[in-house]
């Protein structure tokens, strides 16, 4: 009885990795598709996309970037334009974002150096979908034949989102210092 529970939990832990697909060409089929669709926009549309993609976190768009968030408003608005250097920049980073979902928090995870292990426990769900729920349901099926066993792993997961929470409110980035609000910054915009 015990090795055929034991053998249950072991095909819903497993099956998922045996069953997902790791082809490289997929991969590689997905980059040429985002640099397509980078390559059409201009670079004020593609500061605009990331700009929504953040919800408006201009500070984290302007540490991944490193700029001044005025640069990046006087760019998306059509102040300024951006010098080649940074357009190129800019396109790197949106080929990095359409390739991963369009997942704004993906690409903070890599390129944001604020990005803390807090953030990547409160982002855990969204990144690994697949891995959360089986867990979730693992244990939940757990706790519908052992109830006593199975509430302390939930309880455990819940305080860890729970303190991930309480550190990422005491540990946000501080504002960005921006010396650029009244002037441009030649590395990174023109004048029209």
């Amino acid at each position: 009885m015990k090795i055929k529970r034991l053998l249950l939990v072991v095909t819903l832990i497993v099956s998922p990795f045996i069953l997902s697909s790791c082809s490289g060409s997929d991969e590689a089929e997905n980059r040429i598709e985002a640099a397509k669709v980078v390559e059409s926009r201009s670079n004020e549309d593609l500061l605009n996309d990331l700009y929504l993609a953040s919800d408006g976190d201009i500070e984290s768009l302007s540490r991944i970037l490193q700029v001044t968030p005025s640069s990046i408003n006087r760019l998306r608005n059509g102040k300024t334009v951006a010098t080649a250097k940074f357009e190129e920049k800019v396109k790197t980073v949106a080929i990095y974002y359409y390739q991963n979902d369009r997942k704004f928090s993906l690409l903070q995870s890599a390129l944001d150096e604020e990005y803390g292990w807090y953030d990547s426990i409160l982002n855990f769900p969204s990144h690994h979908p697949w891995i959360f729920w089986i867990v979730n349901i693992v244990l939940l099926l757990i706790l519908a034949f052992a109830a006593m066993i199975a509430i302390w792993p939930i309880l455990a997961e819940m305080l860890i989102f729970l303190i991930a929470w309480i550190v990422s409110l005491i540990c946000a980035p501080d504002q960005m210092p921006d010396n650029f609000t009244n002037s441009i910054n030649p590395t990174i915009e023109q004048v029209l």
